[in-house]
């Protein structure tokens, strides 16, 4: 069961109020895709800095305490380290393989909490600021717990504050919209090899990238690239052909349909 709102969650919750209230207006369609109790993963597309707190108050405003991956060197920072692991912040220490990196996360799930992460890693580098490509963690801790993935597309913090930018817009009434959307159908997808069997990973991963990048589509009104940009490359940003992308798919499917 999804813990209750206590600690220093209940004190940011009192601090955020008198700010969040008029700064961020918050329009969320889906919500009956949300279950009633824990745990369930929140995975997002990444625009701006602010996703994190804009979530952060949204899910309060429920009564939900979100647990947020955050990187392990923040913890060590004096006073707002302690804060981050009162809010019940998870540290990922990306110097670890994967699965080692993401165990904090699985005993939180295990644990009934609420997860919420962004695949993309970083906030998207996408010229028109469209999803790029997923990282594998969302999905290797769905196959591993069993949990349901929420995949959630989200529109307007980036308004709140650029990409790019270093102070956020304070003016009132900003608006940020939410859409959640069905789980992600995965039940052909687990077995007792969880994050091991990575055809597996790597499928979810596509199916999840897929259903958040429609749901913004829709908030846009606007048909994503065929092309996927990934970020993070030694060669730099560079795009990942779409055809490529369901000609694998296709041969993935095909060898787990023989199989």
């Amino acid at each position: 069961m999804t813990s209750s709102i206590t600690g220093f969650y209940r004190f940011a919750q009192a601090v955020l109020t008198p700010i969040m209230t008029p700064w961020v207006k918050i329009r969320a369609t889906g919500t009956e895709n949300i279950p009633e109790k824990g745990p369930y993963l929140l995975v997002f597309n990444h625009l701006s800095d602010v996703d994190p707190l804009c979530v952060c108050w949204y899910f309060m405003k429920r009564g939900v305490p979100v647990r947020f991956l955050a990187k392990k060197s923040m913890f060590g920072v004096p006073v707002f380290g302690k804060i981050i692991h009162g809010m019940g912040l998870i540290p990922v220490d990306r110097e670890k393989n994967p699965s080692q990196a993401l165990l904090p996360a699985t005993r939180a799930l295990n644990s009934g909490e609420v997860v919420c992460i962004w695949p993309e890693g970083t906030h998207t580098q996408e010229p028109d600021m469209w999803p790029m490509s997923f990282k594998t963690g969302a999905a290797r801790l769905a196959l591993d717990t069993g949990v349901p993935v929420i995949p959630v597309a989200q529109w307007g913090p980036q308004d709140i504050m650029d990409r790019f930018a270093s102070m956020p817009n304070m003016r009132p009434g900003q608006k940020v919209s939410y859409t959640f959307m069905p789980p992600v159908k995965m039940d052909d997808l687990i077995s007792e090899a969880g994050s091991k069997d990575h055809e597996a990973v790597e499928e979810l991963t596509t199916r999840i990238r897929d259903a958040v990048t429609a749901g913004v589509e829709d908030l846009r009104g606007a048909k994503a690239p065929e092309r996927i940009w990934k970020a993070y490359t030694k060669a730099g940003p560079w795009w990942e052909d779409e055809q490529k992308q369901k000609a694998k798919k296709a041969k993935k499917a095909a060898k787990r349909k023989k199989s």
